[in-house]
């Protein structure tokens, strides 16, 4: 298959692109492999018919683009496949890489079979290349192919790229759990733990072998990753080390199926605006959302103690911030929310008294009071949310939380006369109620 002729074969039109008849003899096609011309080359590599001893030869032809075509071709012979590894253009290794772990699904997993053998042995070399684009490609084509080669794939998830790496950390259903605590245990590059951390279905040993590492990004990667498994013990190493760990709080607050310790352990450290969320959870149940409340109870308390002169103490100020925050248009649940997070109990009433269109005096009777159906009536009035009755009876009011009524979802627990109700009876005079 010597290169003999500089000019495309007769019947072509040097001027147009190559393209082969659809049929080709096997004389025609070594003709083709020795002719001069690189393009008409290329399209033999690329025809459909070539036959495997004609790619093998192309394998080593002195152009990259010819090789290239020869290694995205799905009829090369594995063993040229072989060749092209160890070629040193890099977008031919990559091709191949490609190639092989796109049909690598495909191949029957006959370990004895030749095919699959030179197959493993193509993807190890690929999976070592000293390129890291290479082995990217590799990682991003294999990590979420069931019947990956093992061999490769662990090569790949202890490479020392995380870019390569990554990938089949985080989606290769190839690596057992015993691959993965090996990693683990191994001291592995700087966002392996993350990664594995995000996997689907994390294994309870798994999740204790992260919490041991002390990764804080990787802890982090597993308190967001709702389907990971902890233990309450494994958890509680968690809670330990929290109070500290600013980026550990969110995920926290979130996590699902919370204990009723641990949900109070959160709450006693965790910022307002997150202690919020925790106590808007509508998938806790009451014993978790009673530790919750009571927590937060705890929290007001203590820092009150510590601010013994609060800012909200001068009545005209609050009334002031009140009118400027009405006329802002920004007096609203959020404004009455920081300010419950803030103990500032007098803010809340004249804000309420404002919103419902009600004396002052007659919203703080109602507080004073603390009769939870009169509570939740304020909130409507005052066109709230729902839920934000929740937050007035247990932090405005002191209502214990086992007594209050407790608001889930975006329906009102009572019928709007009924709320109409508690409303005109505060309206009366004391002397008529008493």
């Amino acid at each position: 298959m010597s290169k003999k002729d500089a000019t495309v074969p007769a019947g072509l039109d040097p001027t147009r692109p190559i393209i082969l008849p659809d049929r080709l003899s096997y004389e025609q096609m070594r003709e083709l492999a020795g002719n001069e011309n690189a393009a008409v080359r290329v399209a033999l590599a690329r025809h459909p018919d070539t036959q495997p001893e004609v790619l093998y030869f192309l394998a080593e032809d002195t152009d990259p683009d010819v090789r290239r075509a020869v290694a995205r071709n799905d009829r090369t012979p594995r063993q040229a496949d072989l060749v092209l590894t160890k070629d040193h253009e890099v977008g031919v290794r990559g091709d191949l890489a490609a190639k092989i772990a796109r049909l690598t699904p495909d191949m029957a997993e006959d370990q004895r079979s030749t095919l699959y053998r030179l197959t493993v042995e193509a993807l190890e070399v690929l999976a070592e290349d000293q390129l890291v684009q290479v082995r990217r490609i590799l990682a991003d084509a294999l990590k979420d192919v069931a019947n990956a080669p093992a061999s490769v794939i662990r090569l790949l998830a202890h490479d020392s790229e995380l870019s390569v790496a990554q990938p089949v950390l985080e989606f290769s259903p190839v690596l057992s759990d015993d691959d993965l605590l090996s990693i683990i245990r191994s001291s592995p590059i700087q966002g392996a733990l993350a990664a594995i951390s995000r996997r689907g279905g994390v294994a309870p040993g798994l999740s204790e072998a992260i919490v041991q590492s002390g990764d804080e990004q990787a802890i982090s990667a597993l308190l967001a990753n709702p389907s990971a498994q902890l233990r309450e013990e494994t958890l509680d190493i968690i809670l330990d080390k929290a109070p500290g760990v600013e980026s550990w709080h969110e995920p926290l607050v979130v996590r699902p199926k919370l204990s009723p310790k641990a949900a109070r352990r959160i709450a006693s450290f965790v910022a307002m605006h997150l202690l919020d969320r925790l106590q808007k959870r509508v998938d806790l149940d009451d014993e978790t959302l009673i530790a919750v409340a009571q927590a937060v109870e705890r929290r007001i308390e203590s820092e009150n103690k510590e601010r013994p002169e609060p800012e909200w103490a001068d009545q005209d100020d609050v009334e002031d911030r009140v009118d400027q925050l009405a006329k802002a248009g920004k007096l609203d649940a959020k404004a009455i929310e920081m300010a419950l997070a803030k103990g500032e109990k007098r803010f809340v009433v004249l804000a309420l008294a404002m919103l419902a269109d009600l004396p002052s005096e007659m919203v703080g009777e109602i507080v004073a009071r603390r009769v939870p159906k009169a509570l939740v009536a304020l909130t409507w009035r005052a066109s709230l949310r729902p839920h934000l009755a929740n937050q007035l009876q247990i932090q405005l009011a002191g209502i214990p939380p086992e007594t209050m009524i407790r608001v889930d979802g975006p329906d009102w627990p009572m019928k709007p006369e009924d709320m109409a109700w508690q409303i005109d009876f505060y309206r009366e005079p004391l002397v008529k109620r008493d």
